[in-house]
């Protein structure tokens, strides 16, 4: 008895092992890879792609911009911070008087080091020409040291957060005021040496006189010769030395400090012209000083202080202001500023 052979497919068996997913075959090739183009992507992401919103930038939070300062100080030039309150002083000699020069904060970093290296190479210059400043120039060089220590202590104005700035341009050591330190140097080693003697005349000491001793005379005697006569020496009065009283050494005046706190005026401040009562016209050589706001003196209000600037226009902005007040410095330009003012009834 035979044993029928198996059904044969009728269309034959697939080509190959019979795996209809291999190579070739006739249902196509295999899936590629994930991440491979051509399977759910155009192409790869790129590597370390945050997928969503992109990081922050350091040290500001999540895109947010820099937050203000915590202590609320702020720079009087530029309006940057961190910023710190310090004194820079500053010296002038004027032959028979002097003045003290200061200028107070608060400063950034970068206008404070400005300030400093302006002023004490002022000093180093203008410093020198009075009898007093002898002594106050070295002193207020000194003091200066002191804010210069808490400017670099700060750290850089955070970006964005100020305006205009100071330039601090080279450090002092490197300008040509330094060359100013050889006045007193020259001078007090031309006080030692005069008062040593090696600049004054050569002193002799007379040496003591050769004494011949007489020869003898032929007939045994000693011959003595007779001192010469004594003659009355002329006298002489020499004329009285004439004293130079000079004149008292004198502060600086009270302008000098009404102008530093002008300077310092902000808004809500409170101010008085000392050439007149307020009027419509204006006054180019004016004289300001700051007064309470209770004091029935005050004429005029402060409304808005702008900075680094010296075009009264900009008080346009403010509409209670109906005057202004403008300080203008012609080497340093970043230190104008215009107060806008209101009229006091």
């Amino acid at each position: 008895m035979s044993v029928p052979p198996p059904p044969q497919m009728p269309y034959g068996p697939p080509p190959g092992d019979g795996n209809p997913y291999s190579s070739g075959g006739a249902y196509g090739a295999p899936p590629p890879p994930p991440g491979q183009p051509g399977y759910g992507y155009p192409s790869a992401p790129p590597p370390e792609q945050p997928y969503g919103y992109q990081q922050p930038a350091p040290g500001y939070g999540y895109g947010y911009p820099p937050q203000g300062p915590t202590d609320g100080v702020t720079c009087r030039f530029c309006g940057g911070y961190p910023a710190v309150d310090a004194t820079v002083r500053g010296h002038q000699g004027l032959l028979v008087a002097y003045r003290m020069l200061r200028m107070s904060g608060p400063f950034c970093r970068t206008c404070g080091t400005a300030t400093v290296r302006d002023m004490s190479a002022r000093t180093l210059v203008q410093g020198w020409w009075s009898l007093v400043s002898w002594f106050l120039t070295p002193i207020t060089l000194l003091l200066n040291l002191v804010p210069h220590n808490k400017f670099k202590r700060l750290q850089p104005p955070v970006p964005g957060s100020h305006g205009p700035q100071l330039d601090p341009g080279v450090p002092l050591t490197s300008r040509p005021h330094m060359a100013m330190l050889l006045v007193p140097v020259s001078l007090a080693v031309t006080v030692v040496l005069a008062a040593t003697g090696v600049l004054g005349p050569a002193k002799h000491t007379p040496s003591d006189p050769i004494t011949a001793a007489p020869a003898p005379s032929p007939s045994g005697l000693t011959f003595t010769p007779s001192p010469p006569p004594a003659f009355p020496s002329p006298t002489f009065t020499m004329p009285a030395v004439p004293s130079i009283t000079l004149p008292p050494v004198t502060t600086p005046s009270a302008a000098a400090d009404d102008t530093d706190a002008v300077d310092a005026a902000k808004a809500g401040d409170c101010l008085r012209n000392e050439n007149g009562p307020a009027g419509e016209t204006t006054d180019t050589h004016p004289k300001v000083s700051v007064l309470p706001c209770t004091d029935a003196k005050a004429q005029y209000k402060v409304i808005w202080k702008y900075l680094a600037t010296s075009d009264e226009k900009v008080c346009e902005k403010q509409p209670k202001a109906d005057s202004w007040y403008t300080r203008t410095y012609t080497n340093l330009p970043a230190l104008n500023y215009v107060l806008c003012l209101k009229k006091l009834k």
